[in-house]
């Protein structure tokens, strides 16, 4: 009698190693699978080297002995210079815009410029640099992303 209990024993040692032997090779082979279904990460250049911005103008008052300013409205030129872009959003990173406002271009070709136009809720101040007068965005495409520098090289007096 004895006997068979060790045998009893032994065998349903046996059937839950077998068990947690084939559990561990299933959720090797499902994380594995998870993994590799993922799409790999995409690399994008920097924004600041795939466009350029160019002829940065601004409606904003002078403060400081023109030492800085505060903008209400910003103006600017984007050219895609690294190669044809798609869905590129232009996103102040200063200031109150709303989202729907935020310029937006479905396709950009090489070498094309468009015209950025922003009106800010509320204002943004800007401390004069050797460029001109900074103010930032952040540029995102299926090429490129990343914050860029604008400068703003002229200004007028808010309407």
């Amino acid at each position: 009698m004895m006997a068979k209990k060790v045998k009893a024993r032994r065998k349903m040692g046996k059937i839950i190693g077998i068990l947690s032997l084939v559990t561990i090779m299933v959720a090797i082979i499902t994380l594995s699978a998870l993994y590799q279904s993922q799409p790999p990460p995409i690399q994008r250049e920097p924004a600041d080297r795939y466009f350029r911005f160019s002829e940065a103008q601004a409606f904003a008052e002078v403060w400081d002995e023109n030492k800085s300013i505060i903008v209400s409205e910003v103006y600017f030129n984007i050219t895609a210079v690294g190669g044809n872009a798609k869905d590129v959003v232009v996103s102040p990173v200063q200031g109150y815009v709303s989202r729907e406002d935020y310029p937006y271009f479905e396709e950009m070709k090489q070498n094309q410029t468009g015209e950025i136009s922003i009106r800010y809720r509320s204002t943004v101040f800007s401390q004069r640099k050797d460029q001109g007068y900074p103010v930032y965005f952040e540029i995102a495409c299926d090429k490129a992303e990343g914050r860029v520098t604008v400068y703003i090289t002229e200004f007028f007096p808010p309407l």
